[in-house]
């Protein structure tokens, strides 16, 4: 494990870096500034929302759903990174005008199975 030394607010910066790195991620599918910026910062206020009501609610110091959250983060920015050619030929296509490929049950089966396995390797790891 590589994140056994880290502390309740080394857990909160991972977190943070890791929702608005996934919000960098998310910004190439908006057309709007708006809609940039709300996903650029939706997913780090999200956690900081979320962990800090079920951690409050607990009475614990929040370190195993900080661990989750960015280790689900970290799970889905490697998942889209993986089918990267998939996702901008679906943009292309929104931006184009058309209407984008309807995902196949098959697709959305391995795009699921690689999010399950990558999610799961992050967990290891950290």
């Amino acid at each position: 494990m590589l994140t056994s030394t880290f502390s309740t607010a080394d857990w909160w910066i991972a977190a943070v870096v890791s929702g608005l790195m996934f919000g960098l991620v998310m910004q190439s599918w908006a057309s709007t500034r708006r809609q940039k910026l709300g996903l650029a910062t939706a997913p780090a206020l999200g956690c900081a929302l979320t962990v800090g009501l079920f951690s409050a609610a607990r009475g614990d110091g929040g370190q195993t759903p900080l661990m989750l959250y960015t280790g689900t983060m970290l799970g889905l920015i490697v998942t889209m990174a993986i089918f990267t050619k998939y996702i901008r030929r679906q943009l292309a296509l929104m931006r184009s005008g058309k209407t984008p490929e309807r995902a196949t049950g098959k697709q959305v089966s391995l795009f699921l199975l690689t999010c399950f396995v990558v999610t799961l390797s992050m967990a290891a790891i950290l």
